[in-house]
C-alpha cells in the first residue's frame, strides 16, 4: 500500500549530517524493519515535512516533495557518519521555504511545534524523550507501512502553510490577489481551499472544503469587471451539484446589477447566495490574519 505522504525526523537542522539535504536534497534513514516498511511505502510526488530542532525548538520546520528513492545498502554517503548507515535514501524538492541551502533559510519559518504536533494532531510517535533519524507515514486507509490516517497529516500541513503564507495587501480591486486572500483565509480557518476548482468543463475561483477529498461546500466567484453572467452560472452549477455555498465578490459599483441577475435568473439561489464587496474580504483576510498570528505566538489551535 502506498503512503501519501510523510514526517521525516532529521533531529537537528544543523547536524553535520544535514549537509546532504542543502546540498543535493538527499537525506538516508537506518535501515531497520519498521524504517524500511514505510520507507517502501513512500511514492514520488508524496508532501513531506521535515522535522527537527532549529534555534531551540523542535517542530515540523520545511514542506518538501520527493522526487524519488532508492536502496543503496552498500554505497557510502560522503556526508554521513557512517557512511552506509543510512542506506534508505529519498531525493527531496524543498516547498516551504522554496530553497533550503542552508539552516538560515529556516530564519523566516514559523514551524508548527512538538507539542502541537503531538496533541493537536495526535502525531503520539514525537513525544518520545530522545530524538531518533525515524520516519511517519499517511495514507486515506490503514495498511502495511501507514503510521497515521492522512487526514492527520493535512490537517497539520494546513496549520504549516497557514502559519508561512506571503502575506496579501492589495489596496485596489486586484482578481488574483483577492483569490488569494480567500485562498489563505481558508487555511487559517482549518478549512482545504482550492483554487481554479474545476467543475465539468468550467472553473470556480476559489473553493474550500471540509476534508480534503470531500465537495466544496463554500464557492467562490471574483467578479471585478467582467461577465456577471458567467459567474453567477458557475456559481448556481456549483450550488446544484455540490450543494455549495455560493459567493460573489464584487465591485460595490456592481452590487446593483449582481443583485438584478439574481431577482431575474438566479433567483433559485437568491436565499444561499452571498454578494460581498471585495473590500470586506479585505478586512476579514486582516482580522484573521491577526487572529492567527496570536494564536501561534501563543502556541495554541
Amino acid at each position: 500500500m502506498s503512503a501519501k505522504a510523510a514526517i521525516i525526523n532529521v533531529r537537528s537542522f544543523t547536524h553535520p549530517h544535514l549537509r546532504s539535504i542543502y546540498e543535493e536534497g538527499l537525506w538516508g534513514i537506518p535501515d531497520n524493519r519498521v524504517n524500511r516498511t514505510r520507507w517502501e511505502a513512500l511514492t514520488s510526488g508524496s508532501k513531506v515535512l521535515l522535522y527537527g530542532e532549529y534555534g531551540g525548538k523542535r517542530g515540523a520546520w520545511a514542506l518538501c516533495r520527493l522526487r524519488g528513492k532508492e536502496l543503496a545498502l552498500n554505497r557510502p554517503i560522503r556526508y554521513w557518519d557512517p557512511p552506509t548507515g543510512y542506506p534508505l535514501l529519498v531525493w527531496l524538492e524543498p516547498e516551504v521555504p522554496s530553497e533550503l541551502s542552508d539552516p538560515s533559510a529556516l530564519e523566516g519559518i514559523t514551524p508548527v511545534g512538538k507539542e502541537e504536533l503531538a496533541s493537536a494532531f495526535g502525531f503520539i510517535g514525537l513525544r518520545e524523550r530522545f530524538d531518533r533519524w525515524s520516519i511517519y507515514t499517511f495514507r486515506e486507509a490503514k495498511g502495511k507501512g501507514v503510521t497515521y490516517p492522512i487526514s492527520r497529516f493535512e490537517a497539520a500541513l494546513n496549520e504549516f502553510l497557514a502559519r508561512n503564507r506571503t502575506p496579501v495587501r492589495p489596496r485596489r480591486p486586484d482578481h488574483e490577489a483577492i483569490k488569494e486572500m480567500i485562498y489563505q483565509i481558508g487555511l487559517m480557518q482549518g478549512k482545504f481551499p482550492a483554487k481554479e476548482y474545476p467543475i465539468e468543463d468550467r472553473r470556480i475561483d476559489v473553493v474550500w472544503r471540509r476534508t480534503a477529498r470531500s465537495v466544496p461546500y463554500v464557492a467562490w466567484e471574483v467578479c471585478l469587471g467582467g461577465d456577471l453572467f458567467k459567474d453567477l452560472s458557475k456559481l448556481k452549477h456549483a450550488f446544484d451539484i455540490w450543494n455549495s455555498i455560493p459567493v460573489l465578490v464584487t465591485t460595490a459599483e456592481l452590487l446593483d446589477e449582481a443583485r438584478r441577475w439574481v431577482e431575474g435568473s438566479f433567483h433559485e439561489i437568491a436565499d444561499a447566495l452571498r454578494l460581498i464587496p471585495w473590500e470586506r474580504v479585505r478586512r476579514f483576510y486582516e482580522a484573521k490574519s491577526a487572529v492567527k498570528e496570536l494564536e501561534t505566538e501563543l502556541g495554541v489551535l
